[in-house]
């Protein structure tokens, strides 16, 4: 299995539209320095497992606040819950995921990528989106009515496509963590080819609260 580059990302995935703060979320691809967000002060992550950052970092709300939905031949699409987003590349020279569109995926470069046969898999495929208070962000058919849980379960199916094929992801299980602990959780981080994770933020409806984060492992068929 090939490792995740040297490098730390931070996933700002939550958006509460109009409502200031910070969104405390770190994340470890494989033993790298911490990093900074223009100034915001960081979080401290007590003892973090091998491979993850010595810190957290405290990232200011994203400010995406389009809703135009553009054009991608590449998608992800879930019948179970009639998701259907394009999605778009995303690099993170500075270890920072801030999807800039409210209405797209985002896979992480330069971690996996999106391909045509599961074979052709070299890294985990990590898709990231908004979720919103108000419900009509990209990743918001994953929640529950009430944006506090998953409303995909084990055997649904995750279909990824691009020009050169599509791939169907089992979905094995779907985790909450707390924002600040999403950094420590190896398990995640781990490159582990023909795996797919989906991450969003947990908003409930009508809250400018979020402290959780849900994560959907998924596995090539």
């Amino acid at each position: 299995m090939r490792r995740p580059g040297p490098r730390a990302a931070a996933l700002s995935g939550c958006t509460v539209l109009g409502v200031a703060g910070a969104v405390v979320l770190g994340v470890g691809l494989s033993g790298a320095e911490p990093l900074s967000a223009g100034g915001a002060a960081a979080a401290a992550v007590t003892a973090p497992p091998s491979g993850a950052p010595s810190q957290a970092t405290a990232l200011p709300r994203t400010t995406a606040t389009a809703w135009t939905t553009p054009s991608s031949p590449v998608h992800v699409r879930v019948d179970a819950v009639g998701l259907d987003l394009p999605v778009l590349p995303l690099a993170a020279p500075t270890g920072v995921i801030d999807p800039p569109l409210l209405t797209a995926a985002y896979w992480v470069q330069p971690y996996g990528e999106p391909v045509g046969a599961a074979e052709d898999a070299d890294n985990t495929l990590y898709l990231a989106a908004h979720s919103t208070s108000t419900g009509n962000s990209g990743f918001d058919p994953l929640l529950t009515a009430d944006h506090q849980g998953s409303a995909l379960v084990p055997g649904d199916v995750v279909s990824v496509s691009t020009p050169e094929g599509t791939v169907d992801y089992t979905v094995e299980r779907t985790a909450r963590y707390a924002a600040d602990a999403l950094a420590g959780a190896t398990e995640v981080w781990e490159a582990v080819p023909g795996r797919l994770v989906l991450i969003t933020c947990l908003t409930p409806l009508g809250s400018g609260a979020t402290t959780e984060d849900l994560v959907v492992f998924a596995t090539a068929r």
